[in-house]
């Protein structure tokens, strides 16, 4: 079933308009680089997977697989939305993610690339397509994936997903209005923040060695307690 309601009036964009917005996006922010070398990805690839949860864990000394799964995961989460609402901002443009593709450094930078620029223009609300693009198209079937890797729980991968919209908004000098809000009800990330943006489920990154609480964390104010420290 799909996240998202029906979207109004679209059509197929053009690729030559897809990669311009991609273009015109990397000048908003870092995140929505979107490269053109789309060699090797970790998507639908159980063992290149595999590989990029133990690099992420290596380089923040994650003791824990579900720690460094989850912070893979959301690093992907972010840069997917960051692409999405890029290329919404700077070009008019929703780019299909289905094909996007995953590589990460060893120092647990997630690169990404999309060999088949295609996407969508609406002349109404973006956030259906939106939510087709990252939720359905791209989180989901590669939330399944990390699963079968790594025992990471399905709420903790969505609460990091709804998070990460927040993210990706505040590095883009856009005003999208209430569209984040928008986003945020759909079926599949509605609840996963508090009205203050506060999380509901922890994204485990204050269990590494060095690791912090986030701005939304759900544990400030209470015991946290550390990998190391046990």
């Amino acid at each position: 079933m799909s996240s998202a309601p029906e979207p109004g009036p679209t059509r197929r964009a053009d690729p030559a308009a897809v990669t311009a917005a991609f273009a015109a996006a990397a000048a908003l922010s870092p995140s929505c680089v979107v490269e053109e070398d789309g060699a090797g990805s970790f998507r639908h690839d159980h063992d290149a997977l595999a590989e990029a949860v133990r690099v992420v864990g290596a380089w923040f000394d994650a003791v824990e697989e579900r720690v460094a799964a989850s912070t893979l995961q959301f690093l992907v989460a972010a840069r997917s939305w960051s692409v999405a609402l890029g290329a919404l901002a700077a070009g008019g443009v929703v780019p299909d993610l289905v094909r996007l593709r995953f590589r990460v450094d060893e120092d647990a930078t997630v690169r990404v690339s999309l060999p088949e620029p295609v996407g969508w223009t609406t002349t109404g609300d973006p956030a259906p397509l939106l939510l087709r693009a990252v939720v359905d198209r791209c989180l989901t079937p590669f939330h399944a994936e990390l699963r079968a890797v790594a025992k990471v729980a399905d709420g903790l991968l969505w609460g990091n997903a709804a998070a990460a919209v927040r993210s990706a908004m505040r590095r883009l000098p856009t005003d999208f209005g209430d569209l984040g809000d928008r986003l945020l009800a759909s079926p599949a990330l509605r609840d996963r923040l508090s009205p203050d943006g506060t999380r509901r489920s922890c994204c485990l990154f204050y269990r590494t060695p060095t690791g912090h609480t986030c701005r939304a964390c759900p544990l400030v104010g209470a015991a946290v307690v550390r990998h190391a420290e046990h």
